[in-house]
This record gives C-alpha cells, sequence and structure tokens, in this order.
C-alpha cells in the first residue's frame, strides 16, 4: 500500500477493488429485530408497565445533568434529598412536572459523563419506572441495571417523539401514556409501536433483587 501511494500521489491500496453496494440500509439501524418468540417473564419481574412520557428532547444529557455534583459527595444525605435532587441541573421545573410511574425519553448518549451511580438510584426515587432513550454511555447503562434500575434502548421511539414536539423548547415536555410490554419487546404510544431489544433474563433478576449486591446475597444464601 505504501508503494501504490508513493507512486499515485495519494492513499492507495495496491489493487483495484470493483465499487459495491452497502446491503446495510440507515433506515433500519437502530431499530430492534422483533424477536421471534415472547420473551420469559421471572417472577416478581412486571409483565408490562404504563406510564406518561417525560420527553428530554437532548443528546448527550450528561450525569451532572440528572444528578449534580454538590450532592454526589454528601453521603448524609436521605432518599428523599437525593429524589429531589433528579435533573434540577438539567430542568429546574423537572421535579414540579414529574410524577411517580413516569418514563423518562430522552435522545442520544444519555448519562455520558462521571460514573456516579447517583444519576441513576436518584431517578428510582423520584418514582420514574425507567428512562428509554436513543442510546446510553455504557457505564450509565451498567450502573443503573447494578442498581435494579430499568434502561430501555428505542432509538425509533425517540425519533417519534423528536418529530411529534419539534418547535416546542421546553426541557421537559409531558408526553402521551405508554404501555411498555417487556414480553413482546414492544412499547406502545399514540396508536403506533415500537420495537426494543429484549430483556435477558440478568437484567430481568437485577432489577427484581434490587440491584447486583442483593443478588449475590440472594444466591450466597445471605
Amino acid at each position: 500500500m505504501v508503494a501504490a501511494s508513493a507512486l499515485n500521489g495519494y492513499i492507495s491500496a495496491p489493487t483495484r477493488f470493483e465499487k459495491t453496494e452497502s446491503k446495510t440500509s440507515i433506515e433500519v439501524q437502530g431499530k430492534a429485530s422483533r424477536p421471534s418468540a415472547a420473551v420469559k417473564i421471572i417472577d416478581g419481574f412486571p409483565g408490562s408497565i404504563r406510564g406518561r412520557a417525560l420527553w428530554l428532547p437532548v443528546d448527550n444529557l450528561n450525569t451532572d445533568g440528572i444528578y449534580g455534583g454538590e450532592f454526589t459527595y454528601k453521603d448524609d444525605l436521605t432518599v428523599e434529598q437525593m429524589a429531589a435532587a433528579a435533573m434540577l441541573n438539567y430542568d429546574p421545573k423537572f421535579q414540579e412536572l414529574a410524577q411517580t410511574g413516569d418514563v423518562i425519553v430522552s435522545g442520544r448518549n444519555f448519562g455520558t459523563g462521571s460514573s456516579r451511580e447517583q444519576a441513576a438510584t436518584s431517578l428510582a426515587f423520584r418514582g420514574i419506572s425507567c428512562v428509554i432513550a436513543a442510546s446510553f454511555s455504557e457505564t450509565y447503562k451498567r450502573n443503573a441495571f447494578n442498581n435494579g434500575f430499568m434502561v430501555i434502548e428505542c432509538p425509533v421511539l425517540v425519533d417519534y417523539l423528536r418529530e411529534k414536539f419539534a418547535g416546542q423548547n421546553e426541557p421537559t415536555i409531558v408526553g402521551p401514556t405508554m404501555k411498555i410490554d417487556y414480553r413482546e419487546s414492544i412499547i406502545a404510544c399514540d396508536g403506533k409501536t415500537f420495537m426494543f431489544p429484549p430483556l435477558s433474563m440478568v437484567a430481568q433478576e437485577l432489577v427484581v433483587a434490587g440491584g447486583a449486591e442483593n443478588l449475590v446475597k440472594q444466591r450466597l444464601g445471605q
């Protein structure tokens, strides 16, 4: 390749390749395939839930926006105080709008930034059922499940809500009521359905146990 590049005057390979068409359509990227069969739901895990969508129309919402750094290293905060601190840096009005059972829906790379676990646990303490996003920081996703908090990737739902609420500039928008069917891996919203990747048994076990620490204790018989 180095010799070919030197002769041609630009970076090139020593052989010519025939032009080929991509077999992957950009229109289907990020969509979950429909499961061939219903997902097995373990004891204690809900087959489905209902909740209002709280649409946060941003990408890259970081952990400091979710749970401020001024609270992160205060180990004496109660569960109620942690719940009251959730999302204050992102939207001071979030606390007025949020209700128990709501589902946060947001854009790409949700939970980027630091590894503070409170960015997941504070939302759970606030009564948020789960977070749906186009994608998550892998650290945030791991922290969420390790603390028994549900997160779901569903970019097609995010695209739908982004279009539905285009032109509205509020940082938190109360959206439609949704049904999340974990058995069928489908979210029903506004008469439409949106697929998401099936939940694994491990994910269900972590949620039912209330996190990795509790799950380990159960398996050790403590």
